[in-house]
C-alpha cells in the first residue's frame, strides 16, 4: 500500500518535473529611474504614474525618446528535446563495461556446489562418568 502511494506521488513529481522543463516563459521588470516598480512572471509589468503621463506627453513629442522609465524582459527558454540522441552517448572504457558484463553473467559458473547431507554418528552413551570415577577434573 505505502509502495503504490510512493511510486503514483514519484511518477507525479517526475511528470510535473518534466512540464516545468519543458515550458518557456519570460519575465518582464518594469523601473522607474532606478526603483523596480513592477516584477511580473508570463504577463506585462505593471507601468508607473510617471510613464502613463510620458506616454500622454509621448504623442505630443514624438521625436522624444523615454529616457526615465525601463522595461526589461528576460526570456527562459525551455528544453527542445527530451530523448538523448544515440550519437551523443559515448562509452569511455569499453574493456571495463565488457569485464562487467562478463562477470554479471557469469557468476553462475564460479559457484562451488555445497554438500548439505552430512551424516554423523551418534555420540556412544556413557554408563559411567569417569571423571568422578577417576577423579580427575579440569582447573
Amino acid at each position: 500500500m505505502m509502495k503504490a502511494r510512493f511510486q503514483h506521488i514519484a511518477s507525479l513529481l517526475l511528470a510535473v518535473l518534466v512540464l516545468f522543463s519543458t515550458q518557456s516563459f519570460s519575465i518582464n521588470t518594469h523601473y522607474c529611474g532606478n526603483i523596480l516598480v513592477d516584477k511580473a512572471i508570463m504577463k506585462p509589468a505593471k507601468k508607473c504614474a510617471m510613464h502613463s503621463e510620458q506616454s500622454q506627453s509621448k504623442h505630443e513629442h514624438e521625436n522624444e525618446k523615454d529616457e526615465c522609465c525601463d522595461d526589461e524582459v528576460d526570456l527562459i527558454e525551455g528544453q527542445d528535446q527530451l530523448k538523448i540522441q544515440s550519437t551523443d552517448f559515448e562509452l569511455p572504457h569499453p574493456i571495463f563495461v565488457e569485464a562487467f558484463v562478463f562477470t554479471f553473467f557469469s557468476t553462475s559458473s564460479f559457484e562451488t556446489e555445497v554438500n548439505t547431507t552430512i551424516y554423523e554418528d551418534p555420540p556412544p552413551l556413557l554408563q559411567r562418568d569417569f571423571q568422578t570415577f577417576y577423579q580427575v577434573f579440569l582447573i
